[in-house]
């Protein structure tokens, strides 16, 4: 019988699959079947009952039943002969069924809410599945065949219980309820919510300077298959108002969270934030910055060419006698640091971040271009962004997690590092701490080394105006 896509039945099971795409334990809630290509849903094995590793291939059918599902060439039905068991027709090839599926009964009570849930199956005894193979090999016995699953199978259930009952223990001085801890966010590297809260906890004593006493945003995850979106705390604040606690320090006047210790920290990653962006400047002197930010991104991804202009850019700011920092931004981005006294307004800062890139930009025109300039020729050159230097921006924070396809960590380096060696991707939230060990904090005198911005612009309009 065919489920047509405007009615609720249909939206239903589209938001249930939706739902559960980025849960650890959704074989438990959608059991997915394959059929052999020719043969109807009645010929249909389940991929739990698939002798050996099958993760690749439910992970495979799940997309395609996603796909399916918001596709205009497939068609949802279900099934008259097996009730509760749901596939679909492609309007290209109607000889037989394709992608069954169905839905647990305990779908039932995580889903109570919505309107005209699907038809439910009660589990069924799994029998053992094992692909033909190549006659000269010794086909598996029959008793090998029911034993060896039902250990795995009762190993599997035990540790999710056990996981999903237990909240972790961060040592905290006040109470946070931590929720969906299993929930998947970086499907590929089988990144949850707690190794997020895990990270967060651990990287806190790094992290919380940047954030301490600023007005901040976060890229808020919603799932693995869908891009972090930015809000502000303000605008996170109105969205869990009943779940923010009397403790958390606020201002005055408006509802804006800061985050000023270890417990804020985990709060912000509780309620769903994955990086945190800071402001140039302290709460208490909102209009003076106390560092300048350059962003070096490079085109598609190649990062060798933004490691030669940061290059270039730390070879000008040592020509004028400045202090540089460098960290990673993803896996091909980079970004240089260079400290004020937060005595300068926002615009002086703007300018000398301005003068600095059309600086770099003369020493090697043909590999740059300035973000938002009308550059006749853009194509594969790396852009250098001084725009953050504008009041109300934020600025990806030292050692926060950055979305991308795998969990990456926005990572302060030294300038030797900066090299055609350096790959983003080797920072990780694994392996930032044995880096930490190893090398140290390299941002841990960002602080210390303070320029006065209206001095050092006065140089560069002195200096260096007339090339420019």
């Amino acid at each position: 019988m065919l489920i047509r896509k405007n009615t609720k039945a249909f939206k239903t099971i589209l938001q249930i699959i939706t739902a559960c795409h980025q849960r650890t334990d959704r074989e438990k809630l959608v059991r997915l079947y394959i059929t052999k290509a020719g043969h109807s849903i009645n010929d249909r094995i389940n991929i739990e009952s698939i002798e050996g590793d099958a993760q690749l291939l439910y992970d495979m059918n799940y997309e395609a039943v996603l796909m399916n599902l918001n596709s205009s060439g497939h068609q949802l039905q279900v099934s008259d002969d097996v009730p509760g068991i749901y596939f679909f027709h492609s309007t290209s090839n109607k000889v037989w069924d394709e992608t069954p599926f169905e839905f647990d009964e305990a779908i039932k009570k995580e889903f109570s809410d919505l309107p005209e849930l699907p038809a439910l199956r009660k589990k069924e005894k799994v029998e053992k599945y094992v692909f033909p193979i190549a006659k000269s090999r010794t086909e598996p016995t029959p008793k090998k065949e029911k034993t060896k699953p039902a250990k795995v199978a009762k190993t599997k259930v035990v540790k999710t219980a056990e996981k999903e009952s237990r909240q972790p223990d961060y040592k905290l001085k006040h109470k946070i309820h931590f929720t969906n801890l299993d929930k998947v966010v970086f499907r590929q590297a089988k990144f949850t919510k707690q190794d997020i809260l895990d990270y967060y906890s651990k990287i806190a004593d790094y992290i919380v300077p940047y954030l301490k006493d600023r007005s901040y945003s976060v890229h808020i995850y919603t799932d693995s298959t869908s891009p972090a979106t930015e809000v502000n705390t303000e605008v996170l604040f109105e969205r869990h108002a009943d779940d923010i606690p009397d403790w958390t320090r606020t201002a005055t006047k408006k509802q804006t969270l800061f985050c000023n210790d270890r417990e804020h920290l985990l709060l912000n990653a509780e309620l769903g934030a994955l990086q945190f962006n800071a402001a140039n400047s302290k709460s208490k002197s909102s209009d003076s910055p106390d560092y300048i930010v350059i962003v070096i991104d490079s085109p598609e991804h190649e990062l060798t060419k933004a490691i030669d202009v940061a290059t270039a850019a730390h070879e000008i700011l040592t020509g004028l006698q400045l202090p540089s920092f460098v960290k990673t931004q993803g896996i091909s981005c980079l970004q240089v640091y260079i400290p004020l006294d937060a005595k300068s307004s926002f615009d002086t800062a703007h300018s000398v971040a301005e003068y600095i890139c059309k600086l770099v930009r003369l020493k090697i025109p043909d590999q740059v271009t300035l973000e938002g300039a009308d550059d006749e020729y853009t194509y594969g050159k790396v852009s250098l962004n001084y725009h953050l230097n504008e009041e109300g921006k934020n600025v990806t924070i030292p050692y926060s997690i950055v979305p991308g396809e795998l969990p990456t960590v926005a990572t302060p380096l030294l300038w030797d590092e900066v090299n055609h060696e350096l790959r983003g991707e080797d920072f990780t939230p694994e392996t930032i701490f044995k880096r930490l060990k190893q090398v140290g904090d390299p941002f841990e005198t960002l602080f210390r080394k303070k320029q006065n911005a209206e001095a050092l612009l006065k140089r560069l309009e002195e200096n260096y105006s007339f090339l420019l």
